[in-house]
């Protein structure tokens, strides 16, 4: 069974490391049989602006774009989405990141004679749908509380981590959330906030 770190924060108060409880969890008998960070999902992905953008002059299907990420120097980077365009909130992958779903690392790289120095990335790429028309275009309103070079770990809530929980037959009481929940409040000894149900 798997369970969410931030839900189980929701029930119960946690004073130590995933690490550190999933150790505790599996000692008192529901093992741990791994525990996923979320965020390294996506990490080395931060918000951008793209401030302009301009024709390759050596293809048809190529934009230099101008992309602000919140450091004194706009980085420079060559996209080929059909949706890119000027004035849009981006996720934009650094030189150094690493991209799973399309086994690549970014580097500052020449693309036809002109340097890019990252990747703007749609939601297919950083394996958050199976499938991208091209690349996310976030909405004003979903970032307007975030300062530029913000993780996306932070703008897509996986800034969390997964305990994977081999539940045993005479362990029932850990088939749920609260179970769980009422299992780290005795381990830890920490309060229990429970959901209070409507009668």
């Amino acid at each position: 069974m798997k369970v969410s770190q931030n839900w189980l924060r929701k029930l119960v108060e946690i004073n130590t490391s995933p690490e550190d409880l999933a150790e505790k969890l599996s000692i008192g008998g529901f093992e741990v049989e791994s525990l996923i960070n979320c965020a390294l999902k996506v990490e080395g992905i931060v918000l951008g602006k793209v401030l302009s953008i301009d024709k390759h002059n050596n293809s048809d299907k190529l934009t230099i774009c101008q992309v602000d990420i919140g450091r004194p120097d706009k980085l420079q980077i060559i996209c080929g989405a059909k949706n890119i365009k000027s004035n849009i909130y981006v996720y934009v992958a650094t030189i150094g990141t690493y991209l799973e779903a399309i086994n690549l690392t970014i580097k500052k790289t020449e693309i036809r004679g002109i340097i890019s120095e990252g990747m703007i990335c749609s939601l297919e790429e950083l394996a958050i749908e199976n499938k991208s028309e091209g690349i996310a275009i976030l909405d004003n309103k979903k970032v307007e509380n975030y300062k530029l070079g913000t993780k996306a770990a932070e703008i897509l809530n996986l800034n969390d981590f997964i305990y994977d929980l081999s539940i045993t037959a005479n362990r029932p009481d850990g088939m749920s959330v609260i179970g769980i929940a009422r299992e780290i409040s005795a381990i830890l000894e920490t309060d229990l906030k429970l959901p209070l149900i409507d009668n």
